[in-house]
């Protein structure tokens, strides 16, 4: 073995070393109520607590002493071609052919012609998958430490509220405790080891690939997805470097290591350390548009750069993310708890009996940690930032028909601003290449978005005769509403007018061209799309006048009617808005009474599906509540939402996605019996991040990041001058109160409650305006000024103001 032994000074941390040291070793139990902790390892990395900044990321896994700490970093994809292909077909010529097919009902056949021809082209064009990227980890910190006689007292911890993980053991000879955050103050994650208790550390270090690539994936077998992987150290420094073989790309892999005591050597690819008190690393991942090149040396000078005191690199970090995180707050009334009770012991009580406050609690707060933590250049994907899998299921992906968008629905409810502007940075990015997909695949204006794509590009690339995703003209809608509703709950006009408006006008652009009128004097929209679900007898989602299709048209031209209000746009353009939105071909209710899936009368509903898209009226829309609303269409929808509650779901997104319907129609019953399904079929894993199926199957976070706005809409659904208290949260659920959560019109609200009835309501004004507040049957009108301080009491009466 090649050994080049290098002997560092020990480096002095001084006071804040010392007290370091027995920050955390004095006491199993932290003082901090937003600390989760588990006393078992995370032996698989779907049970690691994580940690991120938005891109950076770790997640600790391992046994004491043989630890595994999997590095991440959100820009890191094996890509199936180049990143620079531009890789959309133009069949928007085949449209009236398939047009035709699809109003003769042969759905089939029209995918088959027009997915069958775009597949060649871009297999012609060195693009041939359906899956074009998947993200994969940047590699593995291993730490191996030196340990005498048993292990004991082992913990792990997740402090939510600082963005800290650590995990603490002893043995004969002291503890060890590791520190690990991930700096939104200077993006590198940052991981700290003590000897405590007289401990003195004999530890090797290495950057090593992630276990397990093997296999395919996106179409391309794993072990050649790299031309080129090396791992190295020299003193004081482990270097990592991959460079892609079907892309250009790569990234660079960068960690600094101080020791204090001690001494340490270069073994092959590793740092040995020896008889050394305390051991920090700073690292950064470089992700790189072109492997061939490295930022080694600019960012070794900044990691040089960076203090050495753990201390004080974590308080900057802390402050950011605990401003965030407080931001807004679910207590009902578990501290205690969180003191005592184990995740493993929280989980377990949640399976036996159903939903409890500590698992309610708990679960919003590491919903609102996980987002802040999995919000960067991107949204959240399917698993957030974090994987320790190179072939994760669905790639891992960006999926724009109900993920990515339930992932981020709390963005603006739950105050994160940070976290909204992540969503909107993207989608304003890809809308280049979403013109690019309408005008080639459908030869029209506007926008036309993929189902999954390269989030660095938007291309719409995946597809097939089951699910021909170029011919879903309401994913634009659904996934640019976000913006409207943010611009619309902050009551920020600037925003609305510049940056939301001007998207709704390119859609009703992309509508003009694309709605065909019949002679029925209807606007009709075909083909299209109702995601992912069939009519029946066909093996394909293409469809004519899908329910979810009309409801996105028909909000798109409803809400540039109300900013045309707002800006006193022209009349002409308002009219024609107006006509466009009054003549979408009209609902209809089918013979059980609910809300069909599919307009056409011949089409059957398939109740026992997962989605639940035609809901879209109720959540994330909110057509069918409005006060002119139809009633008997707000009835068939009740009848719809029972259909799909009876039959059942195992995904754990839709039972959250259901119950944010039924949240929407006042059915505290619906609402409470999926909170138990989620709490009581294990998807759940040790560290709180989720799984897609029941019994911890697919590492999932969708149902973590969407609980918190389940809950939040439980206690408080607002519209533009209309604020309802309490609309569905059963007597049977726990007390408590909600601070911070915004509300139409840019204000904010703390409300609390016991035994589901209002102790009381507190108003913070963002804004002056006229606005109703309802609660049980009751309503009062109030002119709310801004900055003023608006309360009622239990009675529903404004006692203050």
């Amino acid at each position: 073995m090649n050994k080049n032994l290098y002997h560092l000074k020990p480096m002095l941390l001084l006071v804040a070393t010392l007290c370091a040291q027995t920050l955390f070793s004095q006491t199993k139990v932290p003082g901090k109520k937003w600390t989760a902790w588990s006393a078992k390892p995370a032996l698989a990395w779907q049970d690691a607590f994580v940690t991120g900044n938005g891109k950076h990321g770790t997640m600790l896994t391992g046994n004491p002493g043989e630890e595994r700490i999997i590095c991440v970093h959100e820009e890191l994809f094996i890509r199936a071609w180049d990143r620079h292909k531009v890789a959309v077909a133009n069949i928007s010529g085949l449209l009236p052919r398939v047009r035709t097919l699809a109003d003769l009902g042969k759905f089939d056949l029209a995918a088959s012609l027009s997915t069958d021809e775009a597949r060649r082209q871009l297999t012609a064009m060195g693009a041939p998958q359906a899956w074009s990227i998947s993200p994969h980890p940047a590699f593995d910190l291993n730490v191996k430490t030196e340990s005498t006689g048993p292990i004991a007292a082992y913990r792990r911890e997740l402090n939510m509220e600082t963005g800290e993980a650590k995990s603490h053991w002893e043995d004969k000879n002291g503890a060890v405790e590791q520190s690990v955050f991930s700096s939104r103050a200077n993006d590198v994650n940052v991981i700290r080891i003590i000897g405590l208790k007289g401990k003195k550390l004999n530890i090797s270090l290495g950057l090593n690939e992630t276990p397990g690539r093997k296999g395919e994936v996106a179409g391309l077998d794993l072990n050649n997805v790299f031309s080129s992987v090396s791992s190295s150290a020299e003193p004081g420094w482990l270097k990592y470097h991959a460079s892609y073989s079907q892309d250009t790309g790569g990234y660079d892999g960068l960690a600094r290591v101080t020791i204090t005591g001690g001494e340490m050597s270069v073994v092959d690819n590793h740092l040995q350390i020896k008889n050394a008190s305390q051991i920090l690393i700073v690292m950064r991942i470089t992700p790189l548009e072109y492997g061939s090149t490295s930022q080694e040396i600019p960012v070794r000078n900044e990691l040089s750069a960076l203090s050495p005191n753990y201390q004080e690199l974590l308080m900057p970090h802390a402050k950011l993310h605990g401003e965030m995180f407080r931001r807004v707050v679910l207590d009902l009334g578990a501290g205690a708890q969180w003191l005592s009770t184990s995740t493993e012991k929280m989980l377990a009580d949640a399976h036996t009996k159903g939903i409890t406050p500590l698992f309610l609690e708990q679960m919003h707060a590491m919903g609102r940690y996980l987002l802040i933590s999995s919000s960067g250049k991107y949204p959240p994907p399917l698993q957030g930032i974090w994987g320790g899998s190179w072939n994760p299921a669905w790639i891992g992906g960006f999926v724009m028909d109900s993920n990515v968008n339930l992932a981020i629905s709390a963005i603006s409810t739950g105050d994160l601003e940070e976290c909204a502007e992540s969503y909107f940075g993207y989608v304003e990015r890809l809308l280049p290449a979403w013109r690019l997909n309408a005008r080639n695949y459908l030869g029209c204006r506007g926008f036309l978005v993929p189902h999954y794509s390269d989030p660095e590009k938007g291309y719409l690339n995946h597809f097939g005769d089951g699910f021909p995703w170029m011919y879903w003209p309401g994913g634009a809608g659904w996934n640019l509403m976000p913006f409207y509703e943010h611009g619309m709950l902050y009551g920020n006009r600037n925003f609305l007018q510049k940056r939301v408006l001007p998207l709704y006008l390119e859609m009703a652009a992309f509508y003009e061209d694309y709605l065909t009128k019949e002679k029925d004097g209807f606007y009709h929209i075909s083909p299209g799309i109702s995601p992912e679900n069939a009519t029946p007898g066909s093996n394909t989602t293409l469809c004519k006048d899908a329910t979810f299709d009309a409801a996105i048209a028909r909000e798109v031209f409803d809400h540039l009617l109300k900013m045309g209000s707002m800006f006193n746009l022209d009349k002409t353009d308002m009219d024609k808005w107006k006509h466009y939105r009054d003549n979408i071909v009209p609902y209809r209710i089918n013979a059980d009474g609910a809300l069909a899936e599919w307009i056409p009368a011949q089409y059957a509903d398939e109740y026992a599906h997962r989605h639940n898209s035609h809901m879209y009226p109720i959540f994330p829309g909110t057509e069918f509540l409005q006060a002119d609303a139809d009633k008997y269409l707000l009835q068939g929808a009740k009848v719809a939402l029972a259909k799909r509650f009876k039959s059942d779901t195992e995904s754990a997104h839709g039972l959250i996605h259901l119950a944010l319907m039924a949240a929407r129609l006042h059915d505290e019953e619906k609402v409470a019996a999926n909170l138990n399904r989620f709490a009581q079929r294990n998807y759940v894993y040790t560290g709180l991040s989720t799984s897609h199926n029941p019994n911890h199957a697919i590492y999932n976070l969708d149902s973590s990041l969407s609980l918190q706005r389940l809950l939040a809409d439980m206690l408080v659904f607002s519209q533009p001058g209309r604020i309802e208290l309490l609309p569905a949260y059963s007597s049977n659920l726990p007390d408590g109160k909600l601070s911070g959560v915004r509300i139409h019109g840019g204000h904010k609200l703390d409300l609390q409650w016991i035994a589901g009835k209002l102790q009381s309501a507190i108003i913070y004004a963002g804004a002056n305006e006229t606005c109703t507040f309802l609660y049980k049957g009751k309503e009062k009108k109030i002119q709310l000024m801004a900055g003023k301080i608006y309360i009622f009491n239990s009675m529903f009466q404004l006692t203050s103001k």
